[in-house]
């Protein structure tokens, strides 16, 4: 977990310095979403979606060096055998925080997923996975309290995301982005 952190507090700095109006989760999201709908963005075009989500003139060339690392690190993960394609959410104490982060994670990979134009239809797991991580998007702050039993919610919600996240990447880019079967 220590390695989505560091990285999350990084983009945070960065994204921050670059005036950006987004979170870091929202914003690993909606690069994981652009991936798992298919879409190869090219520089260009990857600099224009990113300038657009963080609500920026221009993505300043470091932010630029550091997203494009992510996505290639990011497509790595989701595309490898091993399952270690990891949500960068950040590691506060508070649940809040961390509810509201997985809320602007799904947010950011709907958005994502929407601008990368999927051109296959999914299968029926799949579609509801996406109807359950637009739910989880819609969170509210005023409704998340600090239990132990919601502790434990959270961290299934935060698996199960990611599962649904692998699995549909997989599904959309085929058997040969994961070198084996789709896992439903």
């Amino acid at each position: 977990m220590t390695s989505e952190n560091n990285r999350f507090e990084q983009l945070a700095n960065a994204i921050l310095s670059a005036g950006g109006q987004v979170d870091p989760s929202e914003l690993h999201g909606f690069t994981c979403g652009i991936l798992a709908a298919g879409a190869e963005p090219d520089k260009k075009r990857w600099q224009s979606e990113l300038a657009a989500l963080l609500d920026v003139e221009a993505v300043p060339a470091d932010l630029d060096r550091d997203l494009l690392q992510l996505a290639e690190e990011s497509r790595k993960q989701l595309g490898g055998s091993d399952f270690s394609f990891q949500l960068v959410l950040c590691d506060d104490e508070d649940i809040v925080s961390r509810t509201l982060a997985l809320g602007h994670w799904c947010a950011g990979f709907l958005h994502g997923f929407g601008i990368g134009g999927a051109k296959v239809k999914l299968l029926p797991t799949s579609e509801e996975a996406l109807k359950d991580i637009g739910a989880i998007a819609q969170v509210d702050a005023d409704h998340v309290d600090a239990s132990e039993e919601a502790e434990q919610q959270l961290i299934e919600l935060q698996e199960y995301v990611r599962v649904a996240v692998l699995n549909i990447f997989t599904e959309v880019r085929g058997n040969k982005a994961s070198g084996g079967p789709t896992v439903h």
